[in-house]
């Protein structure tokens, strides 16, 4: 086997490798720094520059009114979404509305202060005034799909009214079409067929045209606004958005020609790190003629920048390009014929929007706020049903805690502009190309078996073990219903100090597959969860949710490693066969080939250990073969639960059950010939359904190997932990090369109880015996298993 094939790990193996490393570095934890910053629990560091405005969850629009005197904000998150009148010059709020849904749609008319809002699930446009008073008044609702016939996938964004405001244009996001609506009348008068996922709408300046971002296709289309018909289509990229125009024509130096166009058009690419420049010429026909690179090592940096939005100077000279994963803002020189990118400005996390008011001052508005939280008071899956997209109302549940916020930041000077971007250089976990490379430190391990489980906080799984930064007070599944889980943390490797980046399910099995949550999982799943847009079509299948570099599996397949697939992304057969096939085909076809279709997917009415009977009898066949695949990706996640709902497993017989399967599939794996150089990671997808005491986003996670690590560890999350590349290959993704390349910070204390000699094949961990446990919501015993 080379050498290359021996380090190519994927993944987890290389985050092994960053916490195996003993560096002298002080102990640092998510939150509130020293010098006022904030450690995240992505790695990234946050101090927003200019003056911070409470806002509500997920602000993601704005609108100035045509007189300047009124500025509107969209928050469409979690919470109810509302939009807040406020003075654009202080931002105070003057009057708040609730409406049933708002997501992206913000546009005033023309003349006067009425202006338009996309409602999202509801089908419908909202026709909201400005009063004398200075109040928002909900005047009246334009229907597009009645109540009784409304599917989730009648769901409008994007509005622009046409220049002289006689028509209302909609994205129908899921229908793939834009609809015009009479605002006299509010009755729809056309649906034209366009984008995929058509994410944002812009006018030419000359009222006759438009342009639609399609958002699952990567394309551009250009429409007669008179009747739709298709001008042009032009192919983009991965995840075009936003759109700005720049009305006035290049400068040009002396004896230098000028160019054929007079205006140009600038498109944000969120899956890459780029914004695509057109030219427009009297015809109206476009030509790309630049493509503005906005990352923050422009040569060699992978993707992960995610330019997400636009924001003009009123000279039409400066662009501001909204960097969501970056938490930045891009300065850009677009007086020229060539773009020059100034510097970067630091945001707060996760940023949406700007505006620049008219006052100068960029506005910026933050989707995630500023910091995150503990959750003392989380939700607990023994006091309620947990009903899927019918909203939590626990009283700290994570999507309801974590607050947007609107940066205010006056026009930076070039000596306060340079010093930002060495501020944003500094906070950001990607650093560069050239960092010291650690991967070299690798074990050598031969397989890499990923687990990924569902839901639950460290305090709530390991509170109660008696080492390490926990709160026993928040425990809810204890040694005696989680034997194994504990066992395993005494045994090999306590991470008492492991965060995911996800806020829920949907986000979290992109960055644990993809290190990443595209922009549309990150802007749609507050929507779903709370119980508007009743789908969930975040893992797999939705084209606009694609990662720009691909998944786990598809890297590691392109590399050429041997790779196998239980439970990711398969489409169960209901109800559930009692033997065989399981699944009836899956969301990601490069799965197939590599899935056993008898593992089923999430199906909380299926046990886990019968789950991991169908590996154990691959393993088997792996054992006579003597080859077991270098990539092992797998999901048992009934520690999901199921709340208290009725005729369901209890949330400890759940647990317990879900314990169970981890302990059968590490006695089976630490039994078998591949042991000595195997690897297991067993983590959860996000924090969401939990109490904790650290952070919101405190999870627990195993590393499961007879390799022995240092009796310390660093700082680290799922971002490091998922998609790093092993030697030789270029990093698809900012946060893969963050993973191998960023010196490691050490916290908190490691237990792992070390042996004097490397195991040899056979050697496996002593866990405990499994008492016997009463399912109490079906009177059902629990299987009992004797480890070892």
């Amino acid at each position: 086997m080379t050498n290359i094939h021996r380090s190519a790990l994927v993944v987890a193996a290389l985050a092994a490798a960053g916490l195996l490393i003993s560096q002298p570095d002080p102990q640092e934890r998510v939150g509130r720094r020293p010098d006022g910053s904030f450690l995240l629990n992505s790695g990234a560091i946050l101090q927003p520059a200019g003056r911070q405005v409470p806002l509500s969850t997920f602000p993601m629009a704005s609108a100035l009114s045509p007189d300047g005197k009124y500025l509107v904000i969209l928050q469409g998150g979690y919470l109810p979404p509302s939009i807040t009148l406020r003075n654009p010059e202080t931002l105070a709020e003057l009057h708040q509305i609730t409406l049933p849904d708002a997501w992206l749609g913000l546009a005033f008319a023309p003349i006067g202060n009425v202006f338009y809002v996309g409602g999202g699930s509801r089908s419908t446009v909202y026709e909201l005034a400005i009063t004398t008073e200075s109040k928002l008044e909900l005047r009246r609702e334009f229907v597009v799909t009645p109540a009784d016939t409304r599917k989730h996938t009648d769901f409008l964004g994007d509005v622009a009214l046409s220049p002289d405001g006689r028509l209302i244009y909609v994205s129908a996001l899921f229908r793939n079409s834009i609809i015009v609506i009479n605002p006299q009348t509010g009755i729809v008068i056309e649906e034209f067929k366009s984008a995929s996922r058509p994410y944002r709408i812009l006018f030419h300046p000359d009222g006759k045209t438009f342009l639609v971002t399609g958002w699952g296709d990567g394309t551009l289309y250009h429409h007669d606004a008179l009747n739709g018909r298709i001008l042009n289509r032009y192919s983009l990229g991965t995840q075009p958005m936003d759109m700005v125009w720049r009305t006035r024509a290049p400068q040009v130096e002396p004896g230098e020609d000028a160019p054929p166009y007079s205006a140009r058009l600038f498109v944000t690419l969120g899956g890459a790190n780029s914004v695509a420049v057109f030219g427009i010429d009297e015809n109206k026909n476009l030509r790309r003629v630049e493509n503005i690179n906005i990352a923050l090592y422009p040569r060699l940096q992978p993707v992960g920048m995610t330019p997400a939005a636009l924001a003009l100077s009123a000279d039409q000279d400066t662009l501001h390009v909204v960097c969501s994963d970056a938490n930045a803002i891009a300065q850009v020189d677009i007086r020229g014929k060539r773009s020059v990118v100034q510097g970067f400005v630091p945001t707060g996390w996760y940023p949406t929007a700007a505006r620049v008011l008219p006052s100068k001052t960029l506005m910026v508005l933050n989707g995630r706020g500023v910091r995150s939280f503990p959750n003392p008071q989380g939700p607990n899956p023994t006091r309620k049903q947990a009903v899927l997209h019918e909203g939590n109302v626990a009283v700290q549940y994570v999507g309801a805690i974590q607050r947007g916020t609107a940066s205010l930041v006056p026009p930076p000077a070039p000596d306060q502009l340079e010093s930002y971007t060495r501020q944003v250089l500094r906070q950001n976990p990607y650093k560069g190309p050239n960092a010291p490379d650690f991967s070299r430190s690798l074990p050598a391990i031969e397989h890499v078996i990923y687990v990924v489980k569902e839901n639950r906080t460290y305090d709530q799984v390991l509170g109660d073990l008696g080492i390490g930064n926990g709160d026993p007070a928040l425990n809810l599944f204890n040694e005696e219903i989680a034997p194994n889980h504990h066992k395993l943390a005494r045994e090999f490797v306590l991470l008492d100090n492991f965060y995911v980046n996800a806020d829920v399910s949907a986000d979290g099995h992109n960055w644990s597959s993809a290190a990443i949550a595209p922009p549309y999982v990150q802007r749609m799943w507050p929507n779903s969860y709370a119980a508007r847009r009743k789908h969930y079509d975040y893992e797999g299948g939705e084209p606009a949710a694609l990662p720009p570099a691909g998944y786990l599996w598809t890297n590691a397949l392109q590399r050429g490693l041997s790779y196998r697939n239980y439970g990711w992304w398969g489409i169960n057969i209901t109800p559930a066969p009692t033997s065989g096939p399981q699944l009836s085909r899956m969301k990601d076809p490069a799965l197939a080939p590599h899935t056993n279709m008898d593992y089923r997917a999430f199906d909380l009415d299926y046990k886990d250990a019968d789950r991991i009977a169908v590996f154990i009898k691959d393993l088997a066949q792996f054992e006579s073969t003597g080859q077991m695949p270098r990539l092992i990706t797998m999901r048992f996640g009934n520690d999901h639960t199921s709340g208290t709902t009725p005729k369901k497993y209890s949330p400890r017989a759940a647990m317990a059950d879900n314990d169970l399967a981890l302990g059968l599939l590490v006695e089976a794996v630490s039994r078998s010939k591949f042991w000595a150089a195997t690897a297991i990671f067993v983590l959860e997808d996000d924090a969401q359904n939990g109490p904790d005491h650290v952070d919101s986003h405190r999870s627990p996670a195993y590393i499961i190997s007879p390799l022995h690590p240092r009796p310390r560890h660093r700082f680290l999350d799922v971002q490091h932990r998922v998609h790093a590349p092993h030697h030789g290959e270029a990093p698809r993704h900012q946060s893969h090369d963050h993973a191998r390349r960023r010196r490691p910070r050490h916290v908190g204390r490691l237990q792992c109880r070390t042996r004097s000699q490397a195991l040899p094949g056979r050697a496996r961990p002593r866990l405990p015996r499994r008492t016997q446990l009463r399912d109490r919501a079906t009177s059902c015993p629990l299987p009992r298993h004797e480890l070892f």
